[in-house]
């Protein structure tokens, strides 16, 4: 038994592949044939088509008696009809636009044939090709495993695997940032290919693994992204963005793979940076109550810590010194949190403005025909305070 969903993407019977043509032409009606061809009525001139086509396709005449959804209850009722028939015998379903996505009904069906483990094809047709054949997923794909080929591949890709191209990941990803930082699209775009790459890969290696593909990867974060949101993709209704996050974590909490998690800070990745896993072990544990009832004395805390921290400096105990500095920093992330601030930008803003300050004291040094070496420390006070005073007055 397979389940077939095959989608026009709004296009009409010219957007339909080969393989998707040989499915329906393989379809046949529901008595006395191996496979009922279940058919969106939104698309009366594709129905026509394919039912006077080579083939005789012929429709299911039962599955008109279920009402088309003009309703999301009306939506379950298509939707119910479909998984029945796909738990008995082969079953094809046409919709006009996204075989998954266009609506309520076939949302339901890819998620309960999940669930059920029905043998499911998702075929998505696009209805028509707005660039060239290479920048459509499946080619990155392609090309990747071109390089990965053991005869005629790229010694260097060859190299490579989960573990060596662990740093790249992280390095791509701050280049995103730091492009979307620039404003700039071209190069946005650009940096975001260097990070698809890093996905494309990692499947590559997997597959040569046997463990998984780049299908599996898409597959998995659609069903994650349908499920976590029922309030567009089911019938839940929320108010406001607080909800849906408080809906999320629900969520996740009855999926599968967190049944095992027994402390509230299990799940948070070891590798995160420091400021952003401090901000992330500082919200898990307010939800349990574990918080500073207002931000002053979050504040307090602070004082207390670099009083602490003073006494340890003083009597030169490195080690305790360490300690009571990690105290302090992670009190900091908890102010930060509490005035809806990330830490981590706003330290990484802090560096960008201190070296553009600091800039202006070589620029100095320049002007002046010396090195920065050569200048005094009142001088470096002098242009810093002064590149400080400008910056403020950029921004009035």
């Amino acid at each position: 038994m397979t389940l077939v969903l095959i989608g026009l993407c709004g296009g009409g019977r010219e957007c339909l592949t080969l393989g998707a043509l040989d499915v329906l032409r393989k379809a046949g009606p529901l008595e006395g044939a191996t496979s009922p061809l279940i058919v969106s009525r939104r698309r009366d001139d594709i129905v026509a088509w394919l039912e006077t086509s080579e083939g005789g396709v012929v429709f299911d005449s039962t599955f008109d008696s279920v009402p088309y959804p003009s309703s999301p209850n009306e939506g379950i009722g298509v939707a119910d009809a479909v998984l029945a028939a796909a738990r008995q015998r082969d079953v094809v379903y046409l919709v006009p636009g996204h075989p998954v996505l266009s609506e309520r009904s076939s949302v339901r069906i890819y998620l309960a044939a999940r669930e059920e483990s029905i043998p499911l094809r998702v075929m998505a047709l696009e209805p028509s090709p707005t660039r060239s054949s290479l920048s459509d997923y499946g080619s990155l794909v392609e090309l990747m495993a071109r390089l990965r080929d053991p005869v005629t591949g790229c010694p260097w890709d060859l190299e490579q695997t989960p573990a060596t191209l662990r740093r790249y990941v992280i390095e791509e990803a701050y280049e995103v940032v730091e492009a979307i930082d620039s404003g700039v699209a071209p190069k946005i775009a650009e940096e975001l290919g260097d990070l698809l790459l890093q996905v494309v890969f990692h499947a590559q290696l997997a597959r040569e693994a046997g463990l998984f593909d780049s299908g599996e990867v898409i597959d998995r974060i659609v069903e994650k992204l349908i499920r976590r949101h029922p309030h567009v993709f089911g019938d839940i209704s929320v108010d406001g963005a607080e909800q849906v996050l408080v809906n999320w974590e629900q969520i996740k909490r009855s999926e599968k793979g967190y049944e095992d998690r027994v402390s509230v800070l299990d799940g948070i990745p070891k590798d995160l940076p420091a400021l952003m896993r401090a901000l992330e072990v500082s919200k898990r544990v307010v939800k349990v109550g574990f918080e500073w009832p207002t931000v002053n004395e979050v504040l307090d805390k602070v004082e207390e810590e670099i009083a602490e921290l003073r006494a340890e400096i003083a009597v030169g105990d490195t080690k305790r010194a360490e300690q009571e500095l990690g105290d302090l920093l992670f009190t900091l992330v908890n102010v930060a949190r509490q005035l809806k601030i990330d830490p981590e930008e706003a330290l990484r803003t802090m560096t960008h403005r201190f070296g553009a300050r600091f800039r202006r004291i070589e620029e100095h040094a320049v002007a002046t025909g010396r090195t920065v070496h050569e200048l005094t420390l009142d001088e470096m006070e002098a242009v810093w305070q002064a590149a400080k005073r400008d910056s403020r007055e950029a921004k009035t």
